[in-house]
């Protein structure tokens, strides 16, 4: 059977918010870490670039990350809501993320403030 290379899969999305479902059948979980599999954070951090440039429609990099905290672990087949603010700052953009459980809000798992360009 072939493995889905998708990290996650985008379910719906609004102005504020996209759900997102990661793919439990990733490779990485394989190894990142057998019999106890987590979403590596570089992944989750690029998760949220593919996102927001996707919202504003062109490729974006990060140009700076002022804080990131992760919270509590993203594991295969979690569902996960990305709340974002995207503020254009003329050359960049700023971006504030939340990844918090579909489900409840409180349940967050990453905060993020970076600069994106």
């Amino acid at each position: 059977m072939a493995q889905n290379s998708k990290l996650y899969d985008i379910l719906e999305t609004d102005e504020h918010s996209i759900l997102l479902k990661m793919n439990e059948n990733h490779p990485v979980y394989q190894g990142h870490f057998p019999g106890n599999p987590i979403t590596p954070g570089v992944l989750t951090l690029r998760m949220i670039r593919e996102c927001v440039s996707r919202d504003i429609r062109r490729p974006l990099h990060y140009s700076a990350i002022k804080t990131c905290r992760y919270v509590a672990l993203i594991r295969p087949g979690d569902s996960l809501r990305l709340h974002r603010q995207i503020t254009n700052n003329g050359d960049s953009l700023s971006i504030k993320a939340t990844l918090s459980h579909a489900d409840n809000p409180d349940d967050i798992r990453l905060l993020l403030d970076a600069e994106m360009r």
